[in-house]
């Protein structure tokens, strides 16, 4: 019976997986792509890129919400209510859209306030600009897949993914080293490539949407959904729900980011050693983020028919999948370390620097995974705020701040301090993560 909930698990959760690490291989082809033009170039596209995510992250975390709702009303058998929720979650994607951009304009115009080297800045500013006409087509495609995985079909996103990373590395092909009579872009390439190949997963993806026989959500009636008065919409739900959710990603990413920020105040080859290590653990990050969604979806099934059983060993089996896997990834990290920043870099330092990294990588392996799943669980039971206040704790005042003390003593040339003193404090702060947040699912059981 056991066995059941981790098949059921995987089921829903593997081609979520394998889209995510879809999503990733594409930074990472971009990293090895515009490495090539330099070390500038590549600090340059990973400070953009961070800033992006830092501001997105929030809006694709609302989305995240969709889900869950869409998981939770399948459990009830309130079919009648998809539509409502689709076009109400459709409205709030292009509302967060429209903000969110707003402020990426007005970062580029003070990009010099992050203290990145000078020539990195120069790189970087067109580029994040480029990145900005890329975010509303991605939240439409994460809008439509987010909807799909609540109804448990997560095949169709893989399959854009899987696409549009092909369309973006042939693309950053043609563009970034000018290919068929094209203009040699640089960095700037990479960016046209990221707008195209968004546009084509949102087109895709509401291709799915509406004509999957997996999607009981049809074309004529989501357009009617916007011109009638419904007796009931999800506004309110979604704010309950997305905005937190939110908020976690935003806290987690801007941990990130922030540590970005500080390893450029080191300098650029800092900021590159730390882009290739974050990268390539942004890759295996991937494979809990798929754990966690699927466990979501179905902890969310089951607290919509109030199964607490369900609930608890659908969790227990998410867990478990994700033990095995972080573990795993922890020690490739600490038997190939040297070999994987060779992948990025020729340069001796940067990749002393980078397997340094990803050593520190190999330790928070497993709570970043725990963390993660804890986290997803949470959503699924609709319980969403205190776990956000939590994380802010975890990374803000914990993480990064300590982060932020064991860099500034890289003078002391410890192996805990300068660029590794930041992979020290975000070590940390996951660590406690994961601890709180699996007290609190289980808390949370006992007492109902």
């Amino acid at each position: 019976m056991k066995n059941s909930y981790i098949y059921e698990v995987i089921k829903i959760s593997w081609p979520i997986i394998i889209g995510q690490i879809g999503l990733v291989l594409t930074g990472f082809f971009d990293s090895i792509m515009v490495a090539k033009l330099g070390h500038e170039e590549l600090a340059a596209a990973g400070i953009s890129n961070s800033i992006f995510f830092l501001l997105s992250i929030f809006p694709m975390g609302v989305t995240m919400a969709f889900a869950s709702i869409t998981g939770i009303l399948q459990g009830k058998n309130k079919t009648s209510s998809y539509t409502i929720l689709a076009s109400n979650s459709l409205v709030v994607t292009l509302l967060l859209s429209f903000i969110v951009s707003s402020i990426l304009y007005f970062t580029t115009q003070c990009f010099d306030l992050f203290g990145q080297p000078p020539e990195v800045n120069t790189i970087a500013t067109p580029y994040l600009n480029l990145l900005n006409w890329s975010l509303m087509p991605l939240l439409i495609f994460f809008f439509a897949k987010n909807i799909c995985d609540g109804f448990s079909y997560t095949k169709g996103g893989m399959i854009v993914t899987l696409s549009a990373l092909g369309v973006n590395v042939f693309l950053n092909w043609v563009l970034i080293y000018g290919q068929f009579g094209f203009s040699a872009y640089g960095v700037a390439g990479a960016g046209y490539a990221t707008i195209i190949s968004r546009i084509y997963m949102a087109v895709f993806m509401l291709i799915i949407l509406f004509k999957s026989s997996s999607i009981p959500i049809h074309t004529l009636s989501f357009i009617r959904s916007f011109r009638t008065n419904h007796r009931i919409n999800f506004y309110k739900k979604i704010i309950q729900l997305g905005l937190p959710t939110g908020l976690q990603y935003f806290f987690e990413v801007a941990a990130f980011a922030g540590a970005a920020v500080m390893a450029g105040w080191l300098g650029a080859k800092e900021l590159a050693a730390h882009q290739l290590a974050i990268t390539i653990a942004s890759f295996t990050y991937m494979f809990a983020g798929g754990i966690a969604a699927g466990g979501s979806i179905c902890v969310a099934k089951a607290n919509g028919k109030k199964n607490k059983k369900d609930i608890k060993n659908y969790g227990k089996a998410s867990w478990q999948i994700g033990i095995i896997i972080m573990l795993f990834f922890a020690g490739v990290f600490l038997l190939l370390s040297e070999p994987l920043a060779r992948l990025f870099s020729d340069q001796s330092d940067i990749i002393k620097m980078g397997s340094q990294l990803l050593i520190w990588a190999a330790i928070f392996q497993l709570s970043d995974g725990i963390q993660a799943i804890s986290v997803a669980l949470l959503r699924g039971i609709e319980d969403v705020k205190k776990p956000s206040a939590f994380i802010f704790i975890s990374y803000w005042i914990i993480a990064i701040p300590v982060g932020y003390f064991l860099s500034n003593l890289a003078g002391f040339s410890l192996w805990w301090t300068g660029i590794n003193g930041i992979w020290v404090g975000l070590s940390i702060g996951l660590t406690l993560s994961a601890l709180g947040l699996s007290y609190r699912f289980y808390y949370l059981l006992r007492k109902t």
